[in-house]
């Protein structure tokens, strides 16, 4: 999938209010997910859906994002955890609560894990030139894919 212009303007984006936060010192989850979140809602529209942060979702969860489609259906999930956080502890937890991982991300704005099917791809992301994410609809249900600069 081509980067849109849009879609370059939100990465760049991201990383000046990543460099903002780190400036400040700021690595409370709260705070450095508005950067994300505004990145993944601008690559889920190239796919026709729609982020929708604090949805309470079906099984009682709320997660910090959920993707829907124009049919409404939920077609990914989206945990930001602290930077300052141990990822992989801090998914194990939220499996254990019952959040969904049939497509979900899970990041800390260095790294991320992503769910397909139950299955995990750890990715790292470290600059403007490595497109975090782009979203693809070739399929007859559109995935997010990443595109990390290195995997893990």
């Amino acid at each position: 999938m081509q980067i849109t212009s849009t879609q370059r303007k939100a990465i760049d984006q991201y990383y000046k209010e990543l460099e903002a936060y780190h400036d400040h010192k700021v690595t409370h989850e709260t705070a450095v997910r508005s950067a994300f979140q505004y990145l993944l809602a601008t690559f889920a529209k190239s796919a026709n859906w729609t982020l929708i942060p604090e949805q309470t979702i079906s099984n009682g969860k709320r997660p910090d994002g959920t993707l829907r489609d124009a049919f409404n259906l939920p077609r990914g999930y989206w945990e930001a955890k602290d930077t300052k956080d141990d990822l992989k502890t801090e998914i194990r937890k939220k499996i254990n609560l019952g959040y969904p991982i049939t497509n979900t991300i899970f990041e800390d704005t260095r790294r991320a894990i992503l769910y397909q099917n139950k299955k995990s791809l750890r990715l790292t992301w470290q600059s403007p030139k490595n497109s975090p994410m782009s979203l693809t609809s070739s399929s007859p249900t559109p995935n997010l894919i990443l595109h990390p600069s290195r995997r893990r």
